[in-house]
């Protein structure tokens, strides 16, 4: 049967199939229970996936529960490897409705994970079921695995690659059309400010490392009144009166931490306006101020670090969280660097900006770059199939996100989507990472019909 016709004789199971998957709240943490190692959320969507594998009639395998695979074997035990993440985000505030209850709304579906990563996985899953049901025979095996850490760590692909062969090649749907042939290194770094006995009883933002924070919040001593006036008519501010004192709330504009163009920091915009207090002490003073130094951009000025190079293009940062206990603010900033940056360097010069601002106790967790071959036969395949499915001249690219493709040799981040696409919400809602996520009808289709042919294009030339 015709790709497309096939599509739409499945579509109903398809989108039951994902609601499914959307509906379990899968954000990952970590238990310390050998059983649930990501927690039984991401258990459960685990099992989920596992469910419709094998309904499909493939081979699945929980990976002591740190992924799940399904596996389709062809003549040879060599492998292509389908790289997909099951776990989410978590939701943040600013939601139409429940962030896991899908609304379905014209040609699009709204949901945490819609877009990252649950849709796109099941596209490619169901181009596998489409091949499968039209007799298709695979040469090498193909081996489809489900992650449910790759938002936070992924500690789940780390346990794959130490316990299971690598694939000779793979792809990623977490990314966009036509072909993501290299990432930027990742840097996760955390330092503490001490702010013990100071007026600033908390301050928290963000709800994930690698998101520019929407939403930030900080608890003075200072009575209500004096807090009122200061910061009365300010824009994306308000002032509730608690008994402690007073709490300022700040609203921002989310983004991803790869890709910030457009975002506003709820951590710069609350630093800012406590800026104007004049009952704030010189330990919250310099804590603010430091703030709004290292974050006021989004392309390393701030932490000394500006770099850039022609293959991978602007280093980017974000002061993804801060969390506070016991009198210290611990600021969480994600860095996406150039991929010929000098590493040591880089993490020498950020060192000694934090420790010039205030900030102590500065620990870094690096992730290196990835590339493969632009011109490489893959690449090239896979580019052109994607155009011409697609309608476009698009060129392969790199970028700042990271996904699965990192931890793996001959990987690359395979749609579906394309690059620069707007929200039809505005730039603070609809895209991964903020509130009202949501996938339309025709990426889910187009990236089915870009994976029906890829996937044996790779069996043919790997």
């Amino acid at each position: 049967m015709d790709k497309t016709a096939w599509l739409e004789s499945r579509w109903n199971p398809f989108m039951e199939d994902l609601v499914t998957l959307i509906r379990i709240p899968s954000v990952t943490h970590e238990t310390g229970d050998p059983a649930c190692p990501f927690g039984e959320p991401c258990a459960r969507v685990l099992d989920a996936i596992m469910r419709i594998g094998n309904r499909m009639g493939f081979e699945t395998r929980n990976h002591e529960g740190y992924c799940a695979t399904l596996l389709w074997k062809g003549e040879t035990e060599e492998e292509i490897g389908i790289f997909a993440h099951l776990d989410v985000v978590p939701e943040g505030t600013g939601w139409t409705g429940d962030p896991y209850e899908p609304i379905l709304l014209h040609d699009k579906l709204i949901a945490r994970g819609s877009s990252d990563d649950k849709g796109p996985a099941l596209s490619a899953l169901y181009a596998l079921l489409y091949l499968k049901e039209s007799g298709y025979r695979p040469r090498h095996s193909i081996r489809f695995f489900f992650g449910v850490n790759e938002e936070a760590g992924m500690k789940d692909i780390d346990y794959y690659v130490e316990h299971m062969p690598m694939p000779a090649f793979s792809f990623t749907p977490d990314a966009s059309f036509p072909v993501c042939y290299g990432e930027k290194g990742i840097l996760g770094v955390r330092a503490k400010f001490d702010l013990r006995g100071s007026v600033l009883r908390s301050f928290v933002s963000g709800v994930a490392s690698n998101a520019v924070p929407a939403h930030a919040e900080a608890l003075l001593s200072v009575p209500f009144a004096r807090v009122s006036a200061a910061l009365s008519g300010l824009p994306d501010i308000e002032v509730a009166e608690e008994a402690q004192g007073c709490r300022v709330i700040a609203h921002g504009i989310a983004a991803h931490a790869a890709f910030p163009e457009g975002s506003r920091s709820a951590q710069v915009i609350l630093c800012q306006a406590l800026l104007r207090l004049p009952d704030l002490d010189e330990k919250a003073r310099r804590f603010a101020n430091a703030c709004c130094s290292l974050f006021a951009d989004t392309y390393g000025a701030g932490l000394g670090v500006p770099l850039e190079d022609a293959v991978s293009g602007k280093l980017t940062h974000v002061g993804g969280m801060v969390l506070f206990a016991d009198g210290e603010a611990e600021q969480d900033i994600n860095i996406r660097y150039p991929v010929t940056a000098d590493r040591d360097a880089m993490k020498a010069a950020i060192t000694s900006c934090l420790e010039g601002c205030g900030f102590t106790g500065v620990t870094m967790k690096d992730s290196a770059p990835s590339y493969v071959d632009k011109d490489s036969p893959a690449v090239v395949r896979l580019t052109q199939i994607a155009n011409r499915v697609l309608g476009t001249d698009l060129p392969p690219f790199t970028m700042g996100g990271g996904t699965y493709a990192r931890h793996l040799r001959n990987a690359v981040g395979y749609g579906p989507g394309l690059r620069g696409t707007e929200s039809e919400f505005g730039p603070s809602r609809g895209k991964g990472h903020q509130p009202d996520e949501y996938v339309t009808y025709k990426k889910l289709k187009d990236g089915f019909a870009v994976y029906a042919e890829a996937i044996p294009a790779l069996d043919e030339i790997i």
